[in-house]
């Protein structure tokens, strides 16, 4: 999925970053979640530029080569505001590659504009709910009014699993091809029971 804001004049390093955690995968790989640190720009672009047309298209909204200044902007962010993630393998000798990426920027409201990426051979299992459910926490803990982002109308899964994490889902007005998925932090009960916007059950089950 896809986040239309990036931030500005911002300083070095991960904004409301988490310790390493530990997350197991299926088949009983051992993965760690970490905050994004500087050192990652060069695992960043090779990770990026090892997703398939598809995955990039889905995430940045374009199938071609990402730019450097996009890479760059994702280990820049704004210390104790946004939040930048990676989920990365070791081998034997500590050396790591990524397999996923999640962040958000939070905007002038308070809102965190959120974006998520997993990398293609380790889509469907599960690590893109995972990601999504800890930047929740962590919007939570600073304190935000709420989450929002743009996904691809033909971007089903990442819908659906938006929907899962509790997001409202509405067709953008101004732009046919994508959906703004929404979730308060302030009133979450109140989230859920407005039912508006939640696209239906069935639309999710479409081929």
């Amino acid at each position: 999925m896809g986040s239309s804001a990036r931030n500005q004049g911002v300083d070095s390093g991960a904004g409301a970053g988490v310790g390493e955690e530990s997350w197991t995968a299926r088949g009983g790989i051992q993965l760690m979640l970490r905050s994004v640190q500087a050192a990652d720009q060069t695992g960043l672009r090779a990770f990026i530029d090892g997703l398939s047309r598809e995955s990039r298209y889905f995430r940045f909204l374009t199938g071609g080569r990402i730019s450097d200044e996009t890479i760059e902007g994702f280990v820049s962010h704004r210390p104790g505001r946004d939040a930048a993630v990676v989920v990365v393998t070791r081998d034997d000798d500590g050396a790591e590659s990524i397999v996923a990426n999640a962040e958000y920027v939070v905007n002038a409201d308070d809102i965190a504009e959120l974006a998520v990426v997993v990398a293609d051979d380790w889509q469907g299992q599960g690590l893109g709910r995972r990601l999504i459910r800890r930047l929740q926490q962590m919007a939570r803990a600073s304190q935000l009014r709420g989450m929002r982002g743009d996904v691809l109308s033909e971007n089903r899964r990442m819908l659906a699993i938006m929907r899962d994490c509790g997001f409202s889902t509405r067709r953008n007005p101004d732009d046919s091809y994508l959906h703004e998925v929404n979730l308060s932090l302030q009133n979450e009960h109140a989230q859920r029971q407005a039912g508006d916007h939640w696209l239906p059950r069935d639309w999710f089950a479409a081929n």
